[in-house]
């Protein structure tokens, strides 16, 4: 078997040689001990957008830990104790960030689910999970009494206005934990799930994700080591889940006034206004968020403070961090890991190196340290365990599997999901990530798309992003999907355009691309060409595009 890539985790580091930290919450009480002046979080006040740091109210680590414990002791009171499954339903602010850490202090396990993926995906993962408490704003509240949601959670708490049904408010349980401190956390259960999260359900239903505490420690490490984040950054937090991490690392942490289900359509103006205001020196930011803010022009402004920007969640084309790096100061870079919520980070690759590397295609860069990846052969068919036979050489396109600190092991009550995802790896859990991809000579994974979305021809079989990269390289597309039409082993395959502004349709236009697609293995079978005005995309990233329903578009049009 080939040696595999990356090297052996560490040990969480911890917070004194006496008292090794086990969970974030643990890390967030450290770094309120260490710095209790420091500011934690910068978030939006009021209902408005204000300019400047008027519009925002800040918190100390010292606050935020202390209010942490008074939630944790009053929800513990309340019945929210050591692994009670909790639904919580609020919008990223002063009540997300204290009631994340303060549920994982109580020994609680939060489910969080995107809301943008719909009320009924949102009652189907709640409905699946059946959490026993259920922490919400009144909105959240009257969708749970109206569509009738977690009929089994006893135990109800209002974050916001006090409502009939809905259990007392978050201000009560505050109140009463105070009265109850100093809070005791239980010693927390390290092999229990932590935490619930659901994938976005790009490509099928949304699943449920179970993260220990490990994991959590393990992922806050390698964002620490990779990007050399500290106590001194401050991070643009863009991205609710990714924004928990902020404070356990002893950043200051700024969430700017947006709706984060849909980064996409961000004011650049607000983006860039906090940056400044707060001299963020970190961002964590979806592609089509990058693309938004970066297509206004330096001439609307700068970042010069941010030297340090990851983007996941889809690929993010040379062309949209070059624009976004204009943006910035000398010395900056884009950082683009690969991952999934199941795995993340998996490698990582900076926009020094992209950049200046001719080649087309999507590079991921390199396992990131206590990571092994293999690939193997592309099959839909089970495997419990990884063997040398399932191995592809270097070059060759393979599924990717992944194992080390930040895998994940298991699907909440999914059986068949797990046994479908993970695999025995020399006695490890491994997880297939349902993406495929090749290796370079020089250890690279490049990025080849998702297994799912490989389009199977008579001739042989042709992957997503290979075949893109061919037409996006003309100036006038914005971005293009490979989609395949017909039954699998005979489908047909459909190049999809999506054209940059001011551009239109035309059939001089097609013929350039079908003879730039000619040029290319990668592409040569596609003979048909369709513009579409503007892809369907997931509701988390607003970057990855919906291949089934463009394919069934693709498939409407050409009748």
């Amino acid at each position: 078997m080939r040696a595999p890539a990356g090297a052996a985790g560490a040990a969480p580091t911890p917070a004194s040689p006496a008292s090794p930290v086990r969970t974030l919450a643990e890390l967030l009480a450290a770094a309120a001990r260490d710095h209790p002046d420091r500011l934690a979080t910068w978030l939006p006040r009021g209902r408005r957008h204000r300019a400047g740091a008027a519009g925002y109210r800040r918190t100390t680590f010292a606050q935020l830990d202390r209010r942490c414990d008074a939630l944790a002791a009053g929800l513990t009171a309340a019945g929210v104790g050591p692994g009670v499954l909790t639904a919580l339903l609020v919008p990223p602010g002063e009540d997300f960030f204290a009631l994340a850490f303060a549920l994982l202090r109580a020994g609680a396990v939060p489910v969080l689910v995107d809301p943008g993926i719909g009320a009924r995906n949102l009652g189907a993962c709640l409905g699946e999970m059946a959490p026993a408490a259920f922490i919400g704003v009144p909105r959240a509240h009257a969708a749970r009494a109206a569509l009738r949601w977690c009929p089994g959670a006893r135990i109800r708490v209002s974050v916001g206005l006090r409502l009939p049904g809905a259990g007392p408010t978050l201000r009560d349980v505050e109140r009463r934990g105070r009265e109850l401190l100093p809070f005791r956390p239980p010693p927390p259960d390290l092999g229990a799930p932590a935490a619930v999260l659901f994938t976005s359900g790009s490509t099928g239903p949304p699943k449920g994700v179970e993260y220990r505490h490990g994991q959590f420690l393990a992922q806050s490490r390698l964002l620490r080591e990779l990007y050399g984040l500290g106590g001194g950054d401050v991070s643009l937090a863009t991205f609710p889940p990714f924004a928990l991490f902020g404070p356990p690392l002893g950043m200051t942490t700024v969430v700017p006034r947006m709706d984060p289900s849909r980064p996409a359509r961000v004011d650049p103006a607000r983006i860039l206004d906090a940056a400044n205001t707060f001299a963020a020196t970190f961002m964590f930011g979806s592609p089509a968020l990058l693309d938004t803010v970066g297509r206004c022009g330096a001439a609307d402004g700068s970042m010069p403070t941010l030297r340090t920007v990851v983007s996941a969640g889809a690929p993010v084309a040379p062309a949209v961090q070059r624009r976004f790096l204009r943006l910035l100061g000398p010395g900056a870079q884009v950082f683009t890991p690969y991952g999934a919520t199941e795995a993340l980070p998996v490698t990582s690759i900076g926009s020094d190196e992209i950049l200046a590397d001719d080649a087309t295609g999507i590079c991921v860069g390199r396992p990131v340290p206590g990571v092994d990846v293999a690939l193997i052969e592309v099959t839909d068919a089970p495997h419990r365990r990884l063997s040398p036979d399932l191995l592809v050489p270097d070059g060759a396109v393979g599924e990717v599997v992944v194992r080390g600190p930040v895998v994940t092991a298991s699907y909440a009550r999914r059986p068949a999901a797990t046994a479908a995802a993970k695999l025995d790896w020399d006695d490890r859990v491994a997880h297939r990530m349902g993406d495929v991809a090749y290796r370079d000579e020089r250890g690279r994974l490049w990025f080849c798309g998702r297994k799912a979305h490989r389009v199977t021809t008579a001739a042989g079989t042709l992957y997503p992003v290979p075949c893109e990269a061919v037409f996006n390289g003309h100036p006038a597309v914005r971005r293009s999907a490979l989609v395949g039409i017909g039954p699998p082993g005979r489908q047909r395959p459909v190049a999809c355009v999506e054209l940059e502004p001011g551009q239109r349709a035309s059939a001089a236009l097609t013929a350039e691309l079908l003879h730039l697609a000619g040029t290319a293995p990668a592409s040569r079978p596609v003979n048909a060409v369709l513009y579409h005005p503007g892809f369907p995309v997931d509701i988390r990233h607003n970057a990855k595009i919906d291949r089934p329903a463009l394919a069934r578009w693709a498939a409407r049009r050409l009748r």
